[in-house]
């Protein structure tokens, strides 16, 4: 572990004396103790607490634990966290209370993990018949752009589907381009679409060179829904997980499946992006290709388990791509860029009331897990989260006044679409109304106009616009992205 966690799992600074550090343990041994906590996580966090207390209460195990993690960190260490929460400490509220925590992680500054891996990508067209005309044109474009930037030691493939699957370009690297690119304009659409067997011949090409030490992913591009294949398509995606192959979907025009490739990305640590036109393609599917050479790590995983009567509300990755997050133990944060913006994800717990005896109060104790491919190691570096009570909350810190404001619009739609399947058309219609205003008031005319449409048709015919439904799930959540990410306005 290291230092910040034992002192944060017992809710002291690295300063504290040892009757604050005795005080604490106490407090929080006679909370999660097995014998009076019927609570799953209190045995395991009983035991940490234990753990903690055993070298800090210790003046020379302090010392040599301190010296030693210190070290660690100083050599070894290649990510490195930081964790803002909302609150300094916990009100004593008799009533339930939220906490933000932001959690940033990012590489440490080292020469030697500066390099980019080779990339091992499959590229995954759907070639069924809606695609014909323009919109695969602009695809076999897209392609093109993609591999006059392949380096010599980078592994490329391509696949096409429609209701079957087909090689066009076998794994391999050092690849005849203009072969590639024959190849590729020698694709036609055909047939329907059935995901899975794009997905399944994707997965076992990036296997044929599978190297732990590359940068393994997939990249699938789709204009349809795929019917009857969806359970396998999430089993292969926690099997590509385990491998760390990141699966990235690109969803073109109004009628993929938004939620179903959330879902498939997700659970491997990528994201979903929407193309509007196929004017777009290009540049977006490039914009995809760039940011998986940008990773230092292809995806964290957060392991975690939750303090009594504590619940995890909502996580979402705010960067470098906006997307929610699972809320259960393991959830994929996504990849951390090399450099430049860090891997940001804000989380949201509703906390129990605090008993009137509690000094501390444990809210998560966890470990993110991330393989890095430049130094070819794996790190796991624990994560827990401890606050001590006082009378007042104290300020919110302005990361996370920041980071709250840029989603409350993406959360409010989620909502209006919650409010829509359950049959509360007038709630959710004033809901977008109350969007529409605030996207005028943020300088985005454009996306309002649409929101505000969409509200109209709602109150028509009970129904958004498959057009209109992703135009403000994407549009939204293209607004989390910081300045120095280019938006398609």
């Amino acid at each position: 572990m290291s230092v910040q966690d034992y002192y944060t799992l017992l809710g002291v600074s690295p300063e504290a004396t040892q009757e604050e550090i005795k005080r604490a343990y106490f407090a929080l041994a006679r909370r999660y103790h097995p014998d009076v906590n019927p609570s799953q996580n209190a045995n395991e966090i009983f035991l940490r607490i234990q753990e903690a207390y055993a070298v800090l209460s210790d003046p020379q195990k302090r010392l040599l634990y301190d010296q030693r993690l210190a070290e660690q960190a100083q050599h070894t260490a290649l990510l490195k966290i930081k964790t803002t929460l909302s609150q300094s400490h916990l009100a004593r509220l008799e009533e339930p209370q939220i906490l933000y925590a932001l959690l940033e992680i990012s590489p440490t500054h080292d020469k030697q993990n500066d390099k980019r891996p080779p990339l091992n990508v499959c590229l995954v067209l759907d070639r069924s018949t809606s695609m014909k005309g323009e919109r695969l044109n602009a695809l076999k474009r897209a392609a093109a752009l993609l591999v006059e930037e392949l380096r010599g030691d980078d592994v490329f493939s391509v696949v096409a589907f429609d209701d079957r699957a087909e090689v066009i370009v076998p794994a391999g690297r050092g690849l005849d381009k203009n072969l590639i690119l024959q190849k590729i304009n020698q694709i036609h659409p055909q047939g329907g679409t059935e995901i899975y067997r794009g997905l399944l011949e994707a997965y076992r090409q990036v296997g044929r060179f599978y190297n732990p030490n590359s940068l393994n992913s997939i990249i699938l591009l789709t204009d349809g829904h795929t019917y009857g294949d969806e359970q396998k398509c999430e089993r292969l995606a926690r099997q590509a997980a385990r491998q760390n192959i990141v699966i990235h979907g690109v969803g073109l025009g109004a009628k993929w499946n938004d939620a179903f490739m959330d879902k498939i990305a997700g659970i491997t640590g990528g994201a979903s992006m929407y193309i509007r036109s196929s004017q777009d393609i290009s540049r977006l599917l490039e914009e995809q290709f760039h940011k998986v050479g940008k990773l230092f790590a292809p995806k964290a995983e957060l392991l975690f388990s939750l303090g009594r009567g504590v619940k995890l509300q909502y996580a979402f990755r705010l960067t470098p791509e906006p997307m929610p997050l699972r809320m259960e133990s393991p959830t994929m944060l996504g990849g951390v860029p090399r450099e430049g913006t860090p891997l940001r994800v804000i989380f949201e717990f509703l906390i129990p009331p605090i008993p009137k005896n509690a000094e501390n109060f444990i809210v998560l104790t966890g470990a993110i897990n991330a393989h890095i491919p430049a130094a070819s190691k794996k790190v796991q570096i624990p994560w827990s989260i401890g606050l001590q009570i006082g009378k007042e909350a104290g300020p919110v810190p302005p990361e996370i006044a920041d980071a709250l404001t840029k989603i409350t619009m993406y959360r409010m739609q989620e909502q209006a679409k919650r409010e829509i399947a359950a049959g509360n058309i007038d709630k959710a219609t004033r809901r977008l109304e109350n969007l529409a205003t605030r996207l005028l008031q943020v300088g985005e005319p454009r996306l309002a106009a649409v929101v505000q449409e969409e509200a109209h048709r709602l109150k028509r015919s009970n129904s958004l616009s498959p057009e209109g439904e992703k135009e403000i799930k994407f549009g939204t959540r293209a607004l989390i992205l910081p300045a120095e990410f280019e938006r398609d306005e």
